[in-house]
């Protein structure tokens, strides 16, 4: 039974980054640890800024259940997180803790949680709430075994920004909206609500890691890299992108092999990046071609009238 709850600080973070691995990795080995760094970004929401939720259950002293709603008021959905403890043996009261909660602020939004793909507890659990698999999504990683080296593309430049500087920010946002237009849920996203989005103020962000690509002097991709997983020696590849009329010339190559050159620059050992596996613009060859290959999945599951509890 849940006996008390809590916000998450700061404090909890190598608690809170302990629990997510003991159901991440105690699923799939080949799950990334979570740092804590990142457990930091995770209890302060991914798209607005957000509380995440510590859980106590049958009067334990700290806490074996943590929930994240995650809400995203442009595309008005909850992206919603649930890690339970192996040891606690009822995930569906966490569930309806989450629901119960969500629906209490926006009962009219959507509602997809996450759940690593091998984690068939975590599935049984929402899918006895009425979820449904909705999407997959594979984490990609590759080992650096050799020097890594650049893309040349003729007409082709990229160049780091500095992402407190607007007029600069506004041009990969320009280019980030291109890229992604007709993108799975894709949502137009404006500016203000965009810039809150790539939050370098975030723990795990890295100012230096914003980089644009201009195709004969326009601009035509990006690539965000952060440092998520720099603690386990690896960059990360939040957002790669190519704007539709550079599709097919090698950009998105570029930006990727750029990333890969900048992470060796700063003595990392390797990169991983997130695909959505039903993207149908090639990324996923992409990434094969580069040396990446999946390490782990999870997937989103959806249900309609979530709220109706």
């Amino acid at each position: 039974m849940i006996t008390s709850v809590r916000v998450a600080t700061k404090p909890d973070a190598a608690a809170l980054a302990a629990l997510v691995d003991a159901q991440e990795l105690g699923a799939d080995p080949n799950a990334t640890p979570m740092t804590e760094a990142t457990a930091i970004d995770l209890m302060s929401g991914y798209v607005d800024p957000s509380d995440g939720y510590l859980l106590s259950i049958d009067g334990e002293e700290g806490f074996s259940a943590a929930v994240m709603l995650h809400p995203d008021s442009v595309k008005q959905k909850f992206f919603t997180d649930v890690y339970v403890h192996p040891s606690i043996e009822d995930i569906g009261q966490v569930i309806g803790w989450a629901l119960e909660k969500a629906a209490a602020e926006h009962p009219d939004w959507g509602m997809w949680p996450g759940a690593n793909s091998l984690d068939a507890r975590l599935q049984a659990a929402w899918a006895a709430a009425g979820f449904e698999f909705k999407r997959k999504y594979n984490t990609m990683r590759v080992h650096f075994t050799e020097k890594q080296t650049e893309r040349h593309v003729e007409g082709l430049t990229i160049e780091a920004i500095d992402p407190r500087n607007e007029a600069q920010l506004r041009e990969l946002h320009a280019v980030h909206q291109d890229s992604f237009s007709g993108h799975f849920d894709f949502t137009p996203r404006p500016f203000e609500a965009w810039r809150t989005l790539m939050a370098v103020e975030e723990e795990s962000s890295d100012p230096n890691g914003y980089f644009l690509a201009r195709l004969d002097g326009v601009p035509a991709g990006l690539c965000i890299c952060d440092n998520e997983i720099v603690e386990l020696n690896r960059g990360f590849v939040w957002i790669l992108g190519v704007a539709h009329s550079a599709q097919g010339r090698g950009v998105g190559e570029a930006l990727l092999r750029n990333a890969m050159v900048y992470f060796e620059s700063r003595g990392l050992v390797g990169a991983d990046l997130v695909v959505d596996t039903g993207n149908e613009s090639g990324a996923l060859r992409l990434y094969e071609k580069v040396g990446f290959t999946a390490e782990s999945s999870w997937i989103q599951m959806a249900k309609d009238n979530w709220s109706n509890l």
